[in-house]
This record gives C-alpha cells, sequence and structure tokens, in this order.
C-alpha cells in the first residue's frame, strides 16, 4: 500500500502511522513492518555499551545534508559499495535519496586517517528523527560499525529531545533489521500499533 504526502498529512504524522518514505519518489509513502525507538524509555543495555566501546576509534560528523556534496567520486564509490554487498540499490536511487529527498541530514564516518568510509542519510524535525539509509565500505559488513551508526543516531536523537527516532523496516518473522530489536525504548509497528518486541 502506498499514500501521497498531503498538507494535512505531516512526516511525523506518517511516520506515527507506520509509514515510510518510498526512496525513488519524494512524497510517496508506503506502509511496512516499521519500527523505532521510543526516546522516553531511553535506556542503554549492556549490549549497546559493548558497540560504543569496541567501535570508539570511529569518529563521526553530522550537519544538514545541503551542507554535503555528492561528488562524482563519492557516488561512485557508494554505488561500488552496494555492487559489492550485493544490495538491490540502484545509481539513480542514490543520487535521488541524497539530492531530491525528505532526507536533511547526514552522518559520515571515519578513523583518524581516512576518508570518510560510511554515510547515514537522516530526516529530522523538532519532534522525530528517521536514519534511513546506511552505506558503508564492504570491509566493514561484519564489524560493529553498522550497527553504531543506527545506535549513534538514536542516542544523539534523545539527546536533542525527539520523541522517536525511526529505525526502517523489521521483520521479527523474517529477522530482517533484526539487530534493531536491541535499540533503547525498541518498538515495530504491528497490527496497527506501536508495540515491543517482548511484551
Amino acid at each position: 500500500m502506498t499514500l501521497n504526502l498531503t498538507s494535512t498529512l505531516t512526516p511525523s504524522d506518517l511516520y506515527s502511522q507506520g509509514w515510510l518514505p518510498q526512496r525513488n519518489q519524494k512524497g510517496l509513502w508506503y506502509q511496512d513492518t516499521s519500527s523505532r525507538a521510543n526516546l522516553n524509555n531511553f535506556r542503554l543495555s549492556s549490549e549497546n555499551r559493548r558497540i560504543l566501546n569496541s567501535t570508539s576509534d570511529w569518529n563521526f560528523l553530522y550537519f544538514p545534508l545541503n551542507q554535503f556534496v555528492l561528488s562524482p567520486s563519492i557516488k561512485k564509490q557508494i554505488i561500488g559499495w552496494v555492487k559489492t554487498l550485493g544490495w538491490e540499490f540502484p545509481p539513480s536511487s542514490i543520487k535521488n535519496i541524497f539530492k531530491n529527498h525528505i532526507f536533511n541530514h547526514i552522518y559520515t564516518w571515519s578513523l583518524e586517517d581516512t576518508p570518510p568510509l560510511a554515510y547515514a542519510l537522516c530526516y529530522s524535525d523538532p519532534e522525530i528523527s528517521h536514519i534511513a539509509y546506511v552505506f558503508y565500505d564492504p570491509n566493514l559488513a561484519k564489524s560493529n560499525l553498522p550497527i553504531r551508526m543506527v545506535l549513534q543516531a538514536v542516542i544523539d536523537s534523545q539527546k536533542s529531545g525527539h520523541r522517536f527516532c525511526y529505525l526502517g523496516g523489521f521483520n521479527p518473522t523474517t529477522k530482517y533489521g533484526y539487530y534493531k530489536r536491541n535499540m533503547p525504548g525498541f518498538e515495530y509497528f504491528l497490527n496497527n500499533s506501536w508495540q515491543p518486541l517482548n511484551p
């Protein structure tokens, strides 16, 4: 099921009803088993702290997306990463989410002496945030950095006073996005309501 954004519905409204923005067309939303961190129930677990400690050598910057330059070399780098990782994400979609979409902030991640080796696109407004797309060097696929990128967005959203940090799709049956269950205050949208994984 898809929905076109109307003037009567804000992004915060749509996210709260389990909708997610479709990557190829700004203003088009689809309903999936969405997930989020309820920041009213924010508490770091021992697993969260382990992830933070194991990735403490990484540095990140968070800033408005309109200050980021998607140069041809960076776009080529991300396309190469996606291809190596075997993700279904065409180059046109990569350009679209960076240049012509709802997303308005970006994280860049690097080690001390390296250019960025990972990027995360986010949406943020005064009420909520959404960490939407994460791209990283394939050599990092089995490291803790991809999870740290999501966890950092949750931590920063709580510090910024957001009520929720949306995490995208989650399916407890197929275990799609299953790592997200360890995020503080985790909930997922099922049967028209938000609920914890283990009520």
